[in-house]
C-alpha cells in the first residue's frame, strides 16, 4: 500500500506557523487509510529493539531477539542504573526499530510498511512538502526509524544537535520529524513531547501523543519525552528521524 499526504494541506499557513514558532504540530497529516496502515503495522508486526543509555548517555543496543531474552530481573537492573544517572544526566530508554540498517541488511521486503515507510519520507512529495513549510531548499533527505515508548519509558532533555557521526557523513540535522501513530493515549500516562527555551525552564509547552499528526521543529532546541508512567495501558507509537541536508546529495526531482 502507498502512504500519502493530506491532499487538503495549506502549505503557505503551515510555513507562516512554522516560522513564528519554530515547532509546528500539524492534525490529519496522511490520509486516512495510509494513516491507519501505519498504525496497525507499528502495533502489530514491528519487531520492536531496545535501545537505552549509558554512563555516558551512549546507546545500548538490543535486537529484537537480545530484547526477549531479558527477564524481570535484568530489565529492572536497567532500570535502577538509568534511573541514578538521569537525576543529572542525559538518559534515555525506549523501544525503536532501525529502518535504515535493515533496509540496507536485507532484512526489510520492498513491500513492507517500514520499507514504504522509508520511500515515503524520501520521496519528491514528502521532501518537497518539507522544503516548501521550513524555506529550507537545501533538504534532501530524511533517515526514519520506528519508536515505541510504553510504560517506564523515557527521554530526558536535549536539543538533538549532540550525536554519533559516521567517518563519511557530511549531513546535518535541520529539522526534527515526529509522525505519530498513537491511538487511545490518555494524559495521565506521561509521553508529552515537551519544549523547554533553554535547560531548567520554569516553563515548558507540552504535546500529547496523538493519531495521523506530525510535529516538525528546527535542531538546535531543548525537548523531552517525558517518563510515561507505570500505569500505562498502551504504546506512544512514532516514525521519527530528522530532515537533512548534505552537500554530497542532489535532487534533481526537486529541480536541484
Amino acid at each position: 500500500m502507498n502512504i500519502s499526504m493530506n491532499p487538503e494541506l495549506d502549505f503557505e499557513s503551515l510555513k507562516t506557523q512554522l516560522a513564528a514558532q519554530r515547532r509546528l504540530r500539524i492534525n490529519a497529516f496522511l490520509t486516512p487509510e495510509s494513516a491507519q496502515y501505519v498504525a496497525d503495522n507499528l502495533r502489530n508486526s514491528t519487531p520492536w529493539h531496545l535501545v537505552h543509555s549509558d554512563n555516558d548517555g551512549l546507546p545500548v543496543r538490543y535486537n529484537a531477539e537480545e530484547f526477549k531474552q531479558l527477564d524481570k530481573q535484568q530489565k529492572n537492573t536497567i532500570d535502577s542504573q538509568l534511573h541514578a544517572l538521569a537525576a543529572n544526566h542525559y538518559q534515555y530508554k525506549y523501544k525503536f526499530f532501525p529502518i535504515i540498517d535493515a533496509i540496507k541488511a536485507g532484512f526489510l521486503e520492498p513491500d513492507s510498511m517500514l520499507f514504504t515507510m522509508a520511500n515515503f519520507v524520501n520521496s519528491t512529495e514528502f521532501i518537497g512538502f518539507a522544503r516548501a513549510i521550513t524555506g529550507v531548499n537545501s533538504l534532501v533527505k530524511m533517515d526514519p526509524q520506528a519508536s515505541l515508548y510504553e510504560a517506564g519509558d523515557f527521554l530526558t532533555m536535549h536539543d538533538d544537535s549532540n550525536y554519533q557521526r559516521s567517518a563519511n557523513d557530511q549531513s546535518t540535522r535541520r529539522f526534527a520529524v515526529v509522525l505519530g501513530f498513537t491511538e487511545k493515549w490518555s494524559s495521565n500516562w506521561g509521553g508529552q513531547t515537551s519544549f523547554y527555551s533553554e535547560p531548567n525552564a520554569i516553563e515548558s509547552i507540552s504535546w500529547n501523543p496523538g493519531f495521523n499528526v506530525l510535529t516538525i521543529f528546527e535542531v538546535p532546541v531543548q525537548h523531552s519525552v517525558n517518563y510515561v508512567t507505570p500505569f500505562a495501558t498502551s504504546g506512544r507509537y512514532s516514525i521519527t528521524g530528522w530532515l537533512r541536508d548534505d552537500p554530497g546529495v542532489r535532487r534533481p526531482d526537486l529541480g536541484d
